[in-house]
């Protein structure tokens, strides 16, 4: 069986790279093992094709195209690919700006939407631009979507009550159970986009959370993102006068990656808006407290592993990160939650809920 899966975003991007594509990626190296995998991605880096773990890359487009065009460049030729390209089932990942590429209109094959994030709403809320109209009919047209929580799902079916939505988690490779030797050091980990991921409001709240604690702490911000937001947060960093206390570390894998979240005392995530976060289950993993702000995309995390500050509140976040890094009982509370929650959640797991999906639908093709 013949499986093709779309992703603006691969694990190759140096601009992006992020939870989604990761996320694609695994899934796709463990379909690969039952089926023929071949991914469509953009041309990040100028690299055609390319195998990474037994998985096909194929990109499409020019390098040299700024991301935020491509994005839109990408959608606009993905129906020609479902039209000539041979595959059995597609599995398209959504993506700003429009979510949809509307591939179910290009093809008599099926094809599943795999809901990392609805744009919309972050488009109006960042560009004040409202592509809600285009989002929603583009989401009509599928049959199946699978989304990585209930909220979402909600979402979905209120626009489209006929879609068959499943809920499938993203995943994580294993749990690391042991007890790690901790520095004084809380840890941002993820794409560098300053308004998205309030990186403004999580530096403002470090320096406050820096004049409340007895002892003096480290924060590491991990991650790689555009010029102008690796610009920007250079620039909020000189400005709060944190240099010396706030690492930009740039894109960490690997063991780097997995040496900073057991290093660390506490994972900060300061998002303004999410669907889903790869890091906030990652860290879960790894037994690493959660500090975050109460949205509505991360209210899947269980509530005994992780600390929410009132949305957008810095003086809030702050207390959050005071109370974290001061309470040792607290902390080792937070990370037997945690790993409780995601050893449900390997990505052998997690594949084998897709296996069920696609049997599901060959099925229906019957």
């Amino acid at each position: 069986m013949r499986i093709i899966i779309s992703t603006y975003d691969d694990i190759k991007n140096p601009n992006y790279g992020g939870g989604g594509a990761i996320a694609l990626h695994e899934l796709a190296k463990r379909l690969s093992k039952n089926y023929e995998v071949k991914v469509i991605s953009w041309n990040h880096s100028g690299v055609k094709t390319e195998s990474i773990d037994g998985v096909e890359y194929t990109r499409i487009g020019f390098s040299f195209i700024s991301p935020k065009i491509a994005m839109f460049l990408f959608q606009m030729v993905l129906p020609l690919f479902a039209i000539f390209k041979k595959f059995d089932l597609w599995i398209e990942s959504f993506a700003p700006p429009f979510t949809t590429a509307f591939l179910p209109m290009f093809t008599r094959k099926p094809v599943v939407g795999v809901v990392h994030m609805l744009a919309a709403e972050d488009m109006k809320r960042k560009y004040k631009v409202n592509f809600s109209i285009i989002e929603n009919a583009g989401i009509r047209r599928y049959k199946y979507i699978v989304s990585t929580q209930e909220i979402v799902r909600e979402k979905i079916l209120a626009i489209n009550p006929k879609c068959n939505c499943a809920v499938i988690s993203n995943g994580i490779d294993k749990i690391y159970p042991e007890k790690f030797t901790k520095k004084n050091q809380l840890l941002f980990l993820g794409r560098i986009e300053v308004d998205q991921k309030g990186l403004d409001l999580l530096v403002s709240a470090f320096k406050k959370f820096s004049e409340l604690s007895n002892k003096k702490y480290q924060l590491v911000i991990a991650g790689s993102g555009l010029d102008a937001d690796m610009q920007n947060l250079q620039q909020l960093v000189k400005e709060a006068g944190l240099g010396k206390q706030i690492v930009l570390a740039g894109r960490v894998e690997g063991e780097a990656k997995a040496d900073l979240m057991k290093e660390s005392v506490a994972m900060v995530l300061t998002s303004r808006f999410e669907t889903f976060s790869m890091v906030a289950l990652e860290s879960l993993a790894f037994g690493l407290p959660l500090i975050t702000f109460d949205i509505e995309g991360l209210r899947w995390i269980p509530d005994n592993a992780v600390r929410k500050a009132k949305s957008f509140d810095t003086d809030d976040l702050a207390e959050r990160m005071l109370e974290v890094s001061t309470h040792g009982e607290l902390r080792e509370t937070m990370r037997t939650e945690g790993l409780k929650y995601a050893e449900k959640y390997t990505w052998d797991n997690i594949a084998i809920s897709y296996e069920k999906l696609i049997e599901t639908i060959t099925n229906a093709k019957h």
